[in-house]
């Protein structure tokens, strides 16, 4: 499960965090991937849903919107029903990293990794050399025969050039649906049905931009998205989740 959770921004983010943490609750998913997720000197999102929902919980700032609080820092976080063996943070640009856990699988490991790349407009270069240094991490994760799980909040749908590196070494989870339902089905997951969408007009409005990406040859058995009304009938965020159901070895 990805999900870019809008860190405390909007004037009711402590109800929107309980609708979350009820979202993804219902889901039960093995990993959670965060993006926009708040940190005080005081608490975490990230610990304080990892506790709630029986998770281990892992958080490192990174490059994001900033919060109007001054003690607010945004950033990544995973939640796993794993134990972790290892974290680790990995520089994809000068303030932006990915967040790696990694679990054991027999003599093999799984690694599931998150980001969040820039989310200007005019930004294509950046988000295309953060996607390269992610797919270096991803071949060098796979040399010893490891499992390897991407997924966050791009900030680009799939039909642009900036993910080319990363899609030349894994395979995107979501499948088209059919022509029913098709705000559901799409996956757009910053739509302009949600109602705490920044802006009309804006780049990214009605794209998909959230993603998990998969090893070759090990799709996904299905996707969906989640988190359009949990939160007494409005979304917990300005993004959709998207959970994909994998088979790994």
């Amino acid at each position: 499960m990805t999900w870019n959770v809008w860190g405390r921004f909007g004037d009711r983010w402590l109800r929107r965090q309980r609708a979350i943490a009820e979202t993804v609750r219902a889901q039960r998913p093995d990993f959670v991937a965060l993006q926009e997720t708040w940190h005080t000197w005081r608490q975490s999102q990230t610990e304080l849903l990892g506790f709630e929902l029986g998770m281990s919980p892992v958080f490192a700032p990174s490059r994001m919107p900033r919060d109007p609080d001054p003690d607010v820092r945004l950033g990544l976080g995973i939640l796993s029903r794993f134990p972790l063996r290892e974290v680790q943070q990995h520089r994809l640009s000068a303030d932006t990293i990915a967040l790696r856990a990694e679990i054991r699988l027999g003599e093999k490991s799984l690694h599931f990794v998150t980001s969040c790349l820039d989310w200007e407009e005019d930004h294509e270069a950046e988000r295309r050399a953060q996607a390269g240094c992610l797919a270096d991490l991803v071949r060098e994760l796979r040399s010893n025969g490891d499992e390897v799980v991407v997924a966050g909040d791009f900030n680009t749908p799939p039909d642009r050039s900036e993910l080319e590196p990363l899609l030349a070494v894994l395979d995107d989870c979501w499948q088209p649906r059919s022509a029913g339902r098709r705000h559901l089905d799409d996956g757009a997951t910053y739509s302009s049905r949600n109602p705490y969408l920044g802006g009309r007009g804006e780049w990214l409005e009605d794209h998909r931009i959230d993603y998990i990406l998969v090893n070759g040859g090990r799709p996904a058995q299905r996707s969906r998205l989640v988190g359009f009304d949990e939160d007494r009938g409005r979304p917990p965020s300005d993004h959709y989740a998207v959970v994909s159901d994998v088979r790994v070895s």
